[in-house]
């Protein structure tokens, strides 16, 4: 008799946790990959624990038994590693992680009840979830940007909060739009920066052309300034040395960011003694021009014509050694200029 209510239980136990959701909405080509087996889904296609949800071109909407909301974009993917609910008390555990792309995240019942109860990770950060609507986006590399999303439509719109975490820091946002960058799982979390999302659609252009702020700046640009104004950079380097984690890749991240400081600082010198030698030149025009002793390369008589006979005034012309910046500066006799500056190969004025 144990037995049998024992293998009851089994089953009973099984069939709750196969199906714990299905596809409400969907659109283009999306699968799932569990174990395997590859299913193509189509609406109404229920989803289990394990499974791993892929998009090509296509949109996939998956509403769980709690009515937990998972939108994935195109060209994304989300694993489902955990999921149990009771009905009747409406409590459960949950359990995702958006493994690449762009993935929304909207709270069911089981956040509300115990927020500690769901866990919503990227490859490099966990969320802790208090009842709210996400934004997760992740690119080729596993660096992730987490956007708070406000629960509805609407001036007076709020959101719930939540807590962006890694081994070496924790953001909280609380308030809708609000954004922080998490390039490694080594590294804090950034300040929160609030971006514009104004007639932005959600998807995979997060990452192919990040949102700006309020203020017009791209957001991780504006991310890695404010994180380096508070010091967390700074800070969880120390950390990782002192703790002794993740000695390698911390090793290969400061290796890349010491090889782009010195290549940006190499071509800022150069941008600074081509800017210095053009305004040395042209200050220094009437007196070199006038000084044989003094011949200046780059700068040349203009002539009417040909025959070189009637002098009409002087030209400079220089180019920078990387060819991307040049200037042409026309003086004639009779005061008059014509100038012309280009800059990164782009004409400036």
């Amino acid at each position: 008799m144990r037995g049998l209510i024992f293998i009851l239980g089994l089953i009973i136990s099984t069939l709750v946790q196969a199906d714990i959701g299905n596809v409400t909405e969907n659109s283009g080509t999306a699968i799932i990959k569990r174990g395997k087996e590859i299913i193509t889904i189509t609406r109404g296609t229920a989803v289990e624990m394990n499974d791993r949800i892929e998009t090509k071109n296509g949109k996939v909407k998956i509403t769980f038994k709690d009515n937990t909301v998972v939108n994935v974009t195109e060209s994304s993917a989300l694993v489902i590693d955990d999921f149990v609910y009771d009905p009747k008390s409406q409590s459960g555990k949950l359990n995702l992680k958006a493994a690449e792309g762009t993935v929304r995240y909207a709270s069911g019942n089981i956040a509300h009840n115990n927020p500690n109860a769901v866990n919503i990770k990227t490859p490099t950060a966990a969320i802790a979830v208090r009842g709210t609507d996400f934004v997760m986006s992740v690119n080729e590399i596993g660096s992730s940007m987490v956007i708070l999303m406000p629960s509805c439509d609407g001036p007076q719109c709020t959101s719930g909060k939540i807590d962006v975490n890694t081994a070496h820091g924790t953001v909280s946002m609380d308030r809708p739009y609000q954004a922080t960058i998490v390039e490694t799982a080594s590294t804090p979390p950034t300040p929160p920066i609030t971006v514009n999302l104004s007639n932005t659609p959600i998807g995979n252009n997060l990452q192919i052309s990040p949102p700006r702020t309020m203020s017009g700046a791209n957001v991780i640009a504006a991310a890695k300034s404010a994180a380096e104004k508070t010091g967390d950079m700074k800070k969880s380097e120390n950390d990782k040395d002192d703790k002794g984690h993740n000695e390698e890749q911390s090793a290969k991240d400061q290796q890349e960011r010491k090889q782009v400081a010195a290549k940006q600082q190499q071509q800022d010198e150069e941008d600074e003694k081509a800017t210095k030698k053009i305004v040395i030149d042209v200050t220094q025009l009437g007196i070199e021009v006038g000084d044989s002793s003094k011949p200046n390369p780059h700068i040349t008589k203009l002539y009417k014509d040909r025959s070189e006979t009637e002098q009409v005034g002087w030209q400079y012309e220089s180019l920078s050694n990387n060819a991307g910046n040049y200037i042409n500066l026309a003086v004639s006799t009779e005061s008059k200029a014509l100038l012309i500056v280009t800059q990164d190969r782009l004409i400036d004025a």
